[in-house]
């Protein structure tokens, strides 16, 4: 077939072929509304907002900044992006020429004739494949919704971390303020021990009161070590978290600091802004978008594929050739057509995971901000709790050294205000946790090292 021939049926196919699907991303219903709200306004935990230094914890911010520069699988995911970028420009240049150029020099002779030669031979080729039918734009569309896909992948990756780091904090805290509670509890049993037993031998008590009170003490000390190694887990969980040794951190914790607290409020917004600041529905999004370029390339194998190539010979004299080179498949257009189904299938599929992750980012919005809301009223009620315990308790010790009241009232006094602090501060981590799962959910703090 002649030049010119081939070059008017490649231009003929291009002007009837359009290559897969025009890519639209999906959309949220914008009247769509949270059942529980919150705050009326609009969304305050946003990508770039850094909802953990609400807590004013100075200890807190430190470990959140380290992590981001120092944890391991961020790394891994901010080191895809780069294998990803990579990959784009691999496919931005694929509709380049590609060729290779040899340079040769043989030397001859012959020691009888006292004579001798050297050739040079200079040898260059190219081929350069036409993009006729816009599949290896296709290609480099999927690689760069690809390289997209894993920027968000990273994204996601130190949001997780921020929120992993925040709660390992947080029940750090909770396990340390709750050691400081049983330990305390446990002093004032002792006191209360010290002069039972001084009773006893005086007989004003009897040996079963001293039994009860000693079986409480044990009870209180058995729950200490369980609270020293849930401490001693999530301090060595933080120091992987910061990508050094687990005991790296366990001076950290010499300060006794509180269990964080936070008196902000969250505007929720509508499930819309999700898809703007949660870094799973936006990489759900960019993999639809290269499973449908995908479908472009699959689809460009059906026609024919036109190269140009050529080489180019310089020895003792010059020689070349050039010409089109028209591939037309035809014994295996079953198997690229099954190839065309099996990508419009994995498109579908990525489809439906996008639709999936919206709807499980959603629920997790709506959980938290009943958690949230409902967590803060119960620790107010377990707050009033402690106070009348606290009350309570005074009262009976009073009137316990005075003989005016039973040891078993004080006994009973006691467990109940060791109950009602130990609540109040298991409470009080689950408000914390509630917040940070709240502003996870809403996609927020991501931003702040974005990949970009």
């Amino acid at each position: 077939m002649h030049v010119p021939s081939v070059m008017f049926l490649a231009v003929a196919l291009t002007g009837c072929t359009t290559l897969g699907q025009t890519y639209v991303a999906p959309t949220i219903n914008q009247a769509a509304r949270y059942s529980n709200g919150g705050t009326s306004g609009s969304k305050t935990v946003t990508a770039e907002a850094q909802w953990w230094r609400s807590f004013n914890d100075a200890t807190l911010n430190n470990l959140v900044e380290r992590g981001l520069a120092q944890n391991l699988t961020v790394a891994q995911a901010v080191e895809r992006v780069v294998a990803a970028r990579q990959s784009a420009i691999a496919a931005g240049l694929n509709n380049l020429p590609s060729g290779s150029t040899v340079a040769q020099s043989t030397a001859s002779g012959s020691t009888r004739a006292g004579s001798s030669e050297v050739v040079h031979n200079l040898s260059t080729s190219f081929s350069w494949e036409l993009d006729l039918f816009g599949g290896l734009a296709k290609e480099r569309e999927a690689a760069l919704a690809t390289l997209d896909a894993s920027v968000e992948e990273a994204n996601g990756a130190r949001l997780s971390l921020i929120g992993e780091i925040a709660r390992t904090y947080i029940q750090a805290r909770g396990y340390q303020d709750r050691l400081h509670i049983a330990r305390s509890t446990l002093q004032a049993q002792n006191r209360t021990l010290d002069v039972t037993r001084q009773q006893n031998e005086a007989g004003v008590t009897s040996a079963l009161d001293l039994a009860q009170l000693q079986g409480d003490v044990s009870t209180t000390a058995a729950a200490i070590p369980s609270l020293e190694i849930a401490l001693s887990e999530s301090i060595h969980r933080l120091g992987v978290l910061l990508g050094q040794e687990p005991s790296a951190l366990e001076g950290t914790f010499n300060d006794g600091a509180q269990i964080p607290r936070t008196a902000a409020t969250v505007s929720a917004g509508i499930p819309a802004d999700l898809l703007r600041d949660r870094p799973d529905i936006r990489q759900a999004e960019r993999e639809l978008a290269a499973a449908t370029a995908d479908i472009g390339v699959a689809e460009a194998d059906l026609y024919p594929g036109l190269s140009l190539g050529g080489n180019f010979t310089l020895a003792s004299i010059a020689t070349w050739s050039i010409g089109p080179s028209l591939s037309v498949p035809v014994f295996n257009r079953g198997q690229l057509k099954a190839n065309v189904l099996l990508e419009e299938s994995q498109a579908r599929q990525a489809y439906l995971a996008y639709r999936s992750t919206v709807l499980v980012a959603v629920e997790e919005v709506e959980n938290a901000l009943v958690g949230f809301s409902k967590q803060q009223s119960r620790r107010s009620q377990l707050a009033t709790s402690y106070t009348s315990y606290s009350q309570a308790t005074e009262l009976a010790e009073e009137r316990y050294t005075v003989g005016e009241t039973t040891l078993l009232t004080l006994l009973t006094a006691q467990r109940s205000l060791y109950s009602a602090r130990d609540s109040l501060a298991q409470s009080s981590v689950e408000v914390a946790l509630q917040y940070v799962s709240l502003s996870l959910a809403l996609g927020g703090g991501w931003a702040i090292t974005s990949a970009r």
